[in-house]
């Protein structure tokens, strides 16, 4: 391990200019660093609210590095941050090999460094030099530290993880999900056995999450998940126990057998969630029968948390496939959809709130059929109110709906879920 020589007073001093004047640009440095990252370590691109832990983490350091150096504390003697500790067995539930970890750390501090570097040429040689030559020592050195309290939660998560009940059933579940069900009748009754569900009849696939984790473990965390889908099975008149297999301490797949290939009520499932207080989602796939239905279904809940996730702290309660699908199919390429929807909306799909209440109106105008009553009915306004926004959202978009009112329709619904576009330049 480096330690830091001791330091003249004049070194000391621009070391701590230098992390005085990159606090202002936290913000700016953690999300460069979160996304240099997910871009070249590929193990660490999750779904979003992983993606979102790692900004978290990448965060906490930042601002626990700069107060070291603006300070001159000894990195040995600080706590690592919560957030990275939390990040770290996070990765340990989804079995990120640890490897990635220790490189984000390598990464994430080399790309700390030059951001210093940068900002400590600013200075006159001699002073820009002895600081960055500080700097160097004392980011590996606080990195060396942090590193080691990093794999040692992780290491605990994992094995507290693969010792948990739930192991084996997640490692089932996998294999049927990736194709490799038994074809041998007594072979697959051992699956269905150890997965106490049977793979042949009509199934519903959701996921169940909390914004918030419970503090007390993760322990704690699945097992309020799993009282969550036996009252969602419930409400679902569900045949037999839910399947529930925990993903990490914050979320849950589970699988219901349906009586039939009925839409899910969703009135009854948003009651159900809300019963068990706010901060809990539910995204549910459409009910497919057998192997492959096992299958899809889940994998239809997935895109429907997806896009449930894109729209923000306001993320609905419940989220169906059935009336996001096409908005989840355009979450495979954020961008390109965002470069799509300004396309075809042009300045109706800028963010301004006044272009927003047009642009909500019109999508349920046209979801409504066209019907001035049954959009003012929904909206809670008046039916000339109605009439007046949609008129002035051809009037903003430049053009009247011809041929191309599907595509209007699927943008307005990509607006209402992933938020709308940046203006053109």
């Amino acid at each position: 391990m480096l330690e830091p020589s001791p330091a003249p007073e004049d070194a000391v001093a621009t070391v701590a200019e230098v992390a005085a004047a990159l606090a202002p640009q936290r913000a700016e440095v953690s999300a460069s660093i979160s996304d240099v990252l997910a871009t070249r370590i590929e193990d660490l691109r999750g779904d979003p609210a992983l993606l979102d832990l790692l900004a978290a983490s990448v965060e906490a350091n930042v601002e626990t590095i700069l107060h070291v150096l603006r300070h001159d504390l000894d990195p040995r003697d600080v706590e690592p941050p919560a957030a990275a500790m939390a990040y770290a067995r996070r990765l340990a539930q989804r079995e990120v090999p640890v490897n990635a970890l220790v490189r984000a750390y390598r990464v994430g501090q080399s790309h700390l460094m030059e951001w210093a570097f940068a900002e400590a040429a600013r200075r006159p040689g001699e002073a820009a030099a002895a600081a960055s030559q500080r700097i160097v020592l004392v980011v590996m050195d606080y990195v060396d530290h942090v590193t080691q309290h990093v794999i040692g939660a992780y290491e605990a998560e994992r094995e507290h993880w693969r010792q948990s009940r739930h192991a084996l059933r997640l490692a089932r579940v996998r294999d049927v999900l990736a194709g490799r069900t038994p074809n041998d009748p007594d072979e697959q009754l051992a699956v269905e056995t150890t997965l106490a569900y049977r793979l042949a009849p009509v199934h519903l696939g959701l996921v169940v999450w909390v914004d918030e984790p419970s503090p007390a473990g993760t322990g704690d965390s699945v097992a309020a998940l799993e009282r969550v889908a036996l009252d969602v099975g419930a409400a679902l008149d569900a045949v037999g126990r839910p399947l529930v297999v925990p993903w990490d301490a914050g979320s849950a797949w589970v699988w219901v057998t349906r009586r039939d290939d009925g839409a899910p009520p969703r009135e009854a499932l948003a009651r159900a969630v809300a019963r068990h207080g706010p901060g809990l989602h539910v995204a549910c796939g459409a009910p497919l029968a057998g192997v492959t239905g096992f299958r899809l279904t889940h994998d239809q809940a997935r895109r429907a948390r997806d896009v449930a996730l894109a729209s923000g702290t306001g993320a609905p309660a419940v989220t169906l496939f059935d009336e996001v699908g096409a908005v989840a199919l355009l979450c495979a390429d954020r961008e390109g959809a965002r470069a799509w929807v300004r396309r075809v909306l042009g300045p109706l799909a800028d963010p301004e709130p006044g272009v927003g209440r047009l642009r909500e109106t019109l999508r349920v105008f046209l979801a409504t059929g066209g019907s001035l009553a049954t959009a003012a009915r929904r909206l809670q306004v008046h039916r000339n109110t109605v009439k007046y926004r949609v008129a002035r959202a051809h009037e903003v978009r430049g053009r009247p709906l011809g041929d191309d009112r599907l595509d209007v329709e699927l943008a307005l619904l990509a607006c209402a879920w992933l938020g709308p576009s940046a203006p053109a330049d």
